[in-house]
């Protein structure tokens, strides 16, 4: 039995009782009678959940019901309203205006007002004062129990608010989670692939005496390898999304970066690989910015100015550290936008940004150049 019955019970029992009693004592009823009208009074406090509306009209004809044939021992009694009908009333005012049934609570509070007001026109028996208190407690109850319905609904709705904020953080967590994944693979897995195709195309030329067979086969890898890169830059698209910061595995250190420069020559492009003192002790997150910036300037290359000299500069100066990738002009050769460089340049300026820096792209002598300078 939950508290709410329990209370409910131990209501209408104390109605049934002290109302017979009062009834009994202060307007000569018969025990019998009195019981009868104090199990009545109680009985719409067993429904009101399920029949608000007939509740109320229950009430009110047995709270009028026993004003008219009831009669006070002396003047002092408040009549037409007994002080047991005054507290049921009361009571079934409260809860059913806690069920959130405002309206209806307003408008049986008016119509008891109407109703105490004509009864005490009656010759004799009147008591204005019996109504007015009647109809203030009354009132008061049905405010108690409109609050009482904000609060739950209140209450609801928070929950409903704290719902929906847990299912937009773990939309959030899986968004971010998505463009961390394309911008790792748009960083490892489209820059090998581009020098897969890049060296099967070239390997005609760069390889002497190479049979027909075996040049076929490279050019069909080249063909392959540039259909799954499509693919690739498509499932980027869909992956990615504004804002991530990824900052998980992999995670490349600048050790790592002449094995970069060795497979990018690998491709026909030269590369001069400078990296000057004082960046041994750099932390993990500098240096997987510096990788990442590194290998996309030479991805760059490798696309769009195949062949062309390049040179990487990573050098330390006071407490900024500064980062260039820069290539000669080549024939044919034009600006490179951030539009034109795909998800790779705005993932860089994105990863500088983050960490404080500067990020810069320019065309020094008909060339191209990226820099950026990131804070120690």
């Amino acid at each position: 039995m939950t508290y709410r019955r329990l209370g409910l019970g131990v209501t209408v029992a104390l109605l049934v009782g002290l109302g017979a009693l009062d009834l009994v004592q202060h307007y000569r009823t018969d025990p019998p009678a009195a019981l009868a009208f104090g199990v009545v009074r109680a009985v719409p406090l067993l429904f009101y959940r399920r029949l608000p509306l007939e509740a109320w009209l229950f009430e009110l004809a047995a709270v009028v019901a026993l004003a008219v044939v009831s009669t006070p021992v002396t003047s002092a009694e408040p009549w037409p309203w007994a002080v047991t009908s005054t507290a049921a009333l009361t009571a079934l005012g409260g809860l059913v205006a806690a069920r959130g049934h405002r309206r209806l609570s307003l408008t049986m509070l008016g119509v008891l007002t109407g109703l105490g007001l004509l009864l005490w026109v009656w010759p004799d028996r009147g008591d204005l004062t019996s109504v007015v208190v009647n109809s203030v407690l009354c009132g008061v109850g049905v405010l108690v129990g409109d609050i009482v319905h904000s609060r739950r609904s209140m209450a609801v709705e928070l929950a409903e608010e704290r719902q929906v904020s847990a299912a937009e953080r773990e939309l959030r967590s899986v968004v971010e989670e998505r463009a961390r994944i394309a911008r790792e693979l748009h960083d490892v897995v489209a820059h090998h692939m581009s020098v897969i195709v890049v060296q099967s195309e070239t390997a005609r030329y760069r390889l002497d005496g190479l049979p027909e067979a075996a040049a076929a086969e490279f050019t069909e890898i080249a063909r392959l390898a540039r259909g799954s890169l499509s693919e690739l830059r498509g499932l980027l698209s869909a992956l990615r999304d504004d804002g991530a910061d990824p900052n998980r595995a992999p995670q490349p250190t600048l050790a790592e970066l002449p094995a970069l420069v060795a497979r990018v020559e690998a491709a026909g492009t030269p590369v001069t690989l400078t990296v000057g003192p004082g960046t041994d002790d750099l932390s993990q997150v500098l240096q997987l910015a510096v990788f990442r910036i590194v290998q996309e300037g030479l991805s760059n290359v490798v696309r769009h100015a195949p062949g062309a000299r390049t040179w990487v500069d990573v050098g330390r100066t006071g407490e900024t550290l500064r980062v260039e990738v820069t290539n000669e002009a080549v024939a044919g050769g034009g600006p490179l936008t951030e539009k034109e460089g795909g998800h790779g340049l705005v993932g860089v300026r994105e990863r500088v940004t983050l960490l404080g820096g500067r990020f810069e792209v320019d065309q020094p002598d008909g060339g191209w150049r990226l820099r950026a300078v990131l804070p120690l």
